[in-house]
């Protein structure tokens, strides 16, 4: 067999099982926006007849003692206040270790990051029993922080590197132009961070935004709930779900999440390429 043939059936080869992991991929999503127009929406693949918008305006309505829309809120607010935090604790935390190395501080990181690789159910029981002792159980803010607790071992190693790779000739030249350490910090080596930087918040923002199992312990107020457990409210008694609304609520779910991904993107993708070349 020729070179050329070879090479068209390998990329004939490529193409088929990109359709594949695309069809795979795309299915159950082009199934979600169909269902949340479909006034009969089932578990059927099918083309709404007549298409309405009631079951994004239904969800205006309350599902116990909360509405859907307000758990996306909730959402937006924890993932926005977590991602900020963890990023701020990160950033002065990593910048710290690369400026004054501490002994064994490469194994204290690991440990703290095989720590945190331990699932967030068996985590999640003594943290509601410890919040309990000190009466901050329904806490916005006992989330936040136990949220990220658990993400700075991933947020710190990340940034890490970054600030180990900015060298430090940078910010001694600035002091000697007449800066002060923290303006030569902030001026200098904090911008050239900014991928990595970008790239811990995302991380951080995603994290909590998918997070289940620590809402549940932490929060017994379902009007606090976030929309990663509020989802479970649209799967009703004896089997029943209603399709339409979950699909609706799904999609709404996920536009958040895509607006930060795309207005972060280019700080992101130089982030993670400077990550995969170290």
């Amino acid at each position: 067999m020729q070179a050329g043939s070879l090479a068209n059936l390998q990329v004939i080869a490529l193409v088929a099982f990109l359709l594949i992991v695309a069809l795979f991929f795309g299915a159950p999503l082009l199934w979600l926006v169909l269902s949340s127009f479909d006034p009969n929406a089932s578990p059927e693949f099918k083309v709404p007849s007549s298409p309405t918008l009631s079951h994004y305006l239904g969800l205006n309505r309350p599902i116990g003692n909360a509405t859907p829309l307000r758990w996306i809120v909730n959402s937006i607010i924890l993932s926005a206040a977590t991602a900020t935090l963890t990023t701020l604790v990160a950033v002065l935390s990593a910048y710290t270790l690369t400026r004054h190395p501490l002994r064994w501080q490469k194994g204290f990181i690991t440990l703290l990051v095989v720590f945190r690789l331990t699932p967030s159910i068996v985590l999640a029981v003594p943290v509601m029993v410890l919040l309990r002792a000190v009466g901050m159980l329904n806490s916005y803010t006992s989330l936040v922080i136990v949220m990220t607790a658990l993400i700075l071992p991933f947020a710190i190693m990340i940034l890490e590197s970054y600030f180990r790779a900015i060298p430090v000739d940078y910010e001694e030249a600035a002091v000697i132009d007449g800066l002060s350490r923290p303006e030569a910090f902030l001026r200098i080596t904090l911008p050239l961070a900014a991928p990595g930087i970008a790239t811990v918040w995302l991380l951080a923002f995603v994290i909590m935004w998918s997070e289940f199992v620590i809402p549940v312990f932490i929060l017994g107020d379902p009007a606090k709930y976030p929309a990663s457990v509020g989802l479970w409210f649209f799967f009703g008694e004896h089997g029943r779900v209603d399709y339409g609304r979950l699909s609706a609520f799904s999609i709404l779910y996920s536009i958040p999440a895509v607006i930060v991904f795309l207005v972060i993107r280019k700080h992101l993708e130089r982030g993670l390429a400077a990550l995969a070349s170290r």
